[in-house]
């Protein structure tokens, strides 16, 4: 009896701790990559550094999720009805909530027209994840044309950003919720 509750221990820090290095490597590629590449890159030198760490971060990402949701189901204070009437689980539902959204957009960023891509465009930065240059084409000074993805109530150049501040937002619900501080 005694050995199988010191398993479960282990095992649920073992999971504990994988969601907390996973989610903080998420976290720290996305700021890796709008706080120090995307300014260095104005010559795009590092766009072969892209496609690599888009894809690791899509393994970062899905371990944190994964993790995240065992970790809530391994938890023995959890409750369907604690889940939806506290504090705390409102906060793990909010910060789930913005982390999927965060995650599908980057499981997204290499599709284009349902298609995913292939070698040659993989090397090029995504439109979800790189900030865009300008969306207006000018023919002269008279005429001008606006791109399709102008059309978007959110700027191309801003999603990046919006994804990063809802990505800290997560990290600081879970900070918050999992020292019960309710």
């Amino acid at each position: 009896m005694m050995m199988m509750v010191i398993q479960e221990l282990i095992g649920s820090l073992v999971i504990r701790y994988i969601h907390f290095f996973s989610s903080i490597m998420w976290w720290g590629m996305m700021f890796f990559m709008f706080i120090i590449i995307f300014p260095a890159n104005k010559d795009n030198r590092y766009s072969t550094l892209f496609p690599r760490v888009q894809r690791f971060m899509k393994v970062i990402a899905s371990i944190a999720l994964t993790s995240g949701i065992v970790l809530t189901l391994v938890n023995t204070k959890f409750t369907i009805e604690r889940l939806f009437n506290t504090n705390w689980g409102y906060t793990i539902l909010t910060g789930a909530t913005i982390s999927i959204f965060v995650y599908l957009h980057i499981l997204m960023q290499n599709r284009r027209g349902g298609k995913t891509t292939t070698a040659a465009t993989a090397l090029q930065p995504s439109s979800l994840i790189t900030p865009s240059k300008s969306t207006l084409l000018r023919k002269n000074s008279k005429n001008t044309i606006i791109n399709n993805s102008q059309k978007r109530k959110i700027p191309k150049r801003f999603i990046p950003w919006l994804l990063f501040v809802s990505l800290t937002i997560t990290v600081a619900l879970m900070v918050y919720a999992s020292h019960g501080l309710f």
